[in-house]
């Protein structure tokens, strides 16, 4: 994002033209609401759910990778969904190619033994296809 909001306006022209492409909408809607002047904290709500689920699994990806576990887990509360079980199933749904590492990274990062145990079985349940 950072380097689009340098380049500014004349980027437009071509974050529009990849509102189309599945994995790039989100970040291109985030953009464009920014760019035509949303509050960042309000640009969300130009997503469908499963566009800000994607999103919310693309994000901790980044976190995981980094292997900030403490932000991993503070991660969850940004979330769209009210609750852990109910983001879990989104995930599961969501078809992120990293889901299944999200998930085992925030299964060994979170402190409460049995929300982890939760989403360790809904890593294996993406890795096995189950649901």
């Amino acid at each position: 994002f950072e380097a689009l909001r340098v380049v500014g306006a004349p980027a437009e022209p071509d974050v529009r033209g990849v509102v189309d492409e599945p994995t790039l909408r989100p970040y291109a809607l985030l953009w464009l609401a920014e760019h035509d002047g949303a509050d960042p904290e309000d640009a969300h709500e130009v997503l469908t759910r499963r566009e800000a689920t994607w999103l919310w699994v693309d994000t901790a990806a980044a976190v995981a990778d980094h292997g900030e576990a403490p932000l991993l887990v503070r991660h969850l509360e940004s979330a769209v969904q009210a609750t852990v079980p109910a983001l879990l199933d989104e995930v599961r749904a969501v078809g992120h190619p990293r889901t299944v590492q999200v998930l085992v990274a925030l299964a060994a990062a979170h402190p409460d033994p049995a929300l982890a145990k939760a989403v360790r079985r809904a890593a294996f349940q993406v890795h096995t296809g189950g649901s």
